[in-house]
């Protein structure tokens, strides 16, 4: 897969349309649901936020994060130290991934912001957002991109969790892993 450059800064307020989420994309499956979790693993540890797992059915999955380790790694003093906006586009790139992983396994290009209204991840995504964009659209597309291009560029690591996830319906990111010959 070729990787996507990451959005510029310069487009972290460009309101993007919003893209009708694809048929390929509705009802139970076990493989796109292994690549779904799988991208909000890879945007997790892009983001250096640690995991615990993940799980994967054909009706759904979950990736679960360490909160113990993530409380250690955010101390107060760093707070005024970052731009709030672009981190929290990045974050929110972590629950966009999902859907994206959804779009480059199934090999629909991104037409806009693609959403599913009533999702967890979608909900997160907003309110992770909105204290800093509003309630409206913004900082969805950034955010969308982002995971586009970081999935891109880390599409072999989304195949071996996604493998992982279908074959035995859970990942430990803390398992030996040896790379394929």
């Amino acid at each position: 897969m070729t990787p996507l450059p990451l959005p510029p800064y310069t487009a972290l307020r460009r309101v993007w349309p919003l893209s009708e989420l694809p048929a390929a994309l509705q009802g139970p499956n076990l493989a796109r649901t292994a690549h779904h979790e799988a991208g909000h693993a890879v945007l997790l540890d892009w983001a250096g936020i640690a995991m615990t797992g993940a799980t994967a059915t054909v009706r759904g999955g979950v990736v679960s994060i360490d909160f113990e380790q993530a409380k250690t790694d955010v101390g107060n003093d760093c707070i005024q130290d970052y731009d709030q906006p672009l981190a929290a586009a990045h974050l929110a790139a972590c629950w966009h991934a999902g859907i994206l992983a959804e779009l480059l396994y199934t090999a629909h290009p991104w037409r806009g912001i693609t959403v599913r209204m009533n999702s967890a991840d979608w909900s997160t995504a907003r309110m992770i957002l909105a204290p800093h964009f509003g309630t409206g659209m913004a900082g969805h597309g950034f955010a969308q991109r982002t995971a586009l291009a970081v999935l891109s560029e880390r599409w072999a690591d989304v195949e071996r969790i996604a493998a992982e996830l279908i074959e035995h319906g859970t990942w430990n990111p803390h398992a030996e892993y040896s790379p394929p010959e």
